[in-house]
């Protein structure tokens, strides 16, 4: 708990509205666990209360009428002593709401990076998602671009880690199981360590994933859901009304609503270190569009725009070419140290390119984005051809507190890029290669 100097600042700055975001979501959450911070608040309260009225009736034994048509304006001290008051009575009804409704705080957010939004159960909205903020049954979290995640940390200690771009929502809970809807994205799931899990039940459009103390991952479209189990035990059904199947450590399950194939658990393939990705294979793609054929070029997929959102900023626009490599594959791509990456494709008009990846752990959770830049001195003259050949260790890590490099890990997705400009960005082929 704060000392009680520092929490009087802290109260005074939020009565007074000049709090920040994360401070006003740190304050809230200490009252709602702290009786004695809310005592501190309610003394204030009264304190404002007492004052704002001896102020209210000096004036009118002044002169000043307690009621007028259009009163003049109060003195600050006056309009911020009645601001104090009402915000104090916000404020405790607030944490007797939260203390009523304890029984319901399901999740708390940990962590959060880039650009995202929380909408709550009673029409409540705010960008970015407020560290330490607690989510009830109703609310949903969204990670708006690339590079960006959140952690919420369950009742039970379980980890979840949203990332990309993924809407997770949180269902009425039953006892101390969670509900949560993947409505699309990405979800980790990493149980604590100390104290037993509690049940947790995931919805997809195509699944419903229900889980004790599993680790797992969960990749989710509206027409497929992939499911890999790490560690423990889970069960999938299919979504609606489909067959049920038990995905043991090591193992995984592919549900689709196209599926013409009975509901399987598999083992988890071997990884890969080599992969070839070319456009003429159909790959599953994250964003881009199809170009029509040329007589004399390759099958070739072009950038399509993204509205970035960027924290306390104007959003900027992108213009992106993205594959899906697991869903590509069937099988991880990992990375070694020495491995490169390999993008053959074109742009119709000079400009620097981005090329990235996304991560996660092999077998465990995700780990971050790697990027580079690379000016158009160094790729061929528009129109023409190039190849782009990156050491990995040449990407920088936009996560290095997730992992400083991408030795060791998978790959999930594979992308190109332009920065506000639209220059015609195309691809044709994307590797990995082993020396």
């Amino acid at each position: 708990m704060n000392s009680d100097d520092s929490l009087t600042r802290s109260l005074l700055r939020r009565l007074d509205g000049t709090a920040s975001a994360e401070e006003r979501a740190a304050l809230d959450a200490e009252l709602i666990a702290d009786p004695q911070a809310r005592a501190q608040l309610r003394e204030l309260a009264e304190q404002a209360v007492a004052v704002a009225e001896f102020e209210r009736t000096a004036a009118a034994r002044a002169g000043t009428p307690d009621v007028v048509p259009f009163p003049r304006p109060p003195t600050r001290r006056v309009a911020w002593l009645w601001a104090a008051a009402a915000a104090a009575v916000l404020l405790l009804g607030f944490g007797a709401f939260w203390l009523r409704a304890g029984g319901r705080e399901l999740a708390r957010v940990t962590k959060v990076t880039g650009a995202s939004g929380f909408f709550g159960t009673r029409g409540s909205a705010e960008r970015p998602v407020p560290v330490g903020a607690t989510l009830r049954a109703g609310d949903m979290v969204e990670t708006r671009s690339c590079d960006s995640w959140i952690e919420l940390e369950l009742r039970d200690g379980s980890k979840l880690t949203v990332a990309g771009h993924s809407a997770l929502r949180l269902g009425r809970a039953d006892a101390d199981a969670a509900q949560l809807s993947l409505e699309h994205g990405n979800l980790w799931r990493s149980p604590a360590t100390d104290r037993p899990a509690a049940p947790l039940t995931v919805r997809t459009p195509t699944a419903v994933l229900e889980s004790g103390d599993a680790l797992f991952n969960l990749q989710a479209t509206d027409s497929e859901s992939i499911v890999r189990v790490n560690a423990g035990l889970a069960r999938v059904t299919g979504n609606p009304g489909g067959s049920r199947v038990e995905i043991p450590a090591g193992s995984q399950v592919r549900l689709a609503l196209a599926a013409e194939v009975p509901l399987a658990a598999e083992p988890q393939p071997a990884p890969m270190t080599s992969w070839t990705c070319d456009m003429a294979s159909f790959p599953a793609v994250a964003i881009g569009r199809w170009l029509p054929t040329e007589d004399d070029s390759a099958a070739r997929l072009g950038a399509e725009p993204l509205l970035w959102p960027v924290p306390d900023r104007p959003p900027v626009m992108l213009h992106v070419v993205g594959i899906s490599a697991f869903r590509t594959t069937g099988r991880p791509v990992e990375l070694r140290a020495e491995s490169r990456v390999r993008f053959v494709g074109r742009t119709q008009r000079e400009h620097t390119v981005r090329f990235g990846f996304s991560t996660q752990k092999m077998r465990g959770v995700f780990a971050g984005k790697f990027e580079v830049d690379v000016p158009a001195r160094s790729l061929a003259p528009a129109g023409q051809t190039w190849t782009v050949d990156l050491p990995v260790s040449d990407l920088r890590p936009l996560h290095p507190e997730l992992s400083a490099t991408p030795d060791g890990l998978e790959i999930t997705d594979i992308y190109a890029l332009t920065v506000i400009e639209d220059a015609g960005l195309e691809l044709q082929r994307i590797e990995v290669l082993l020396p």
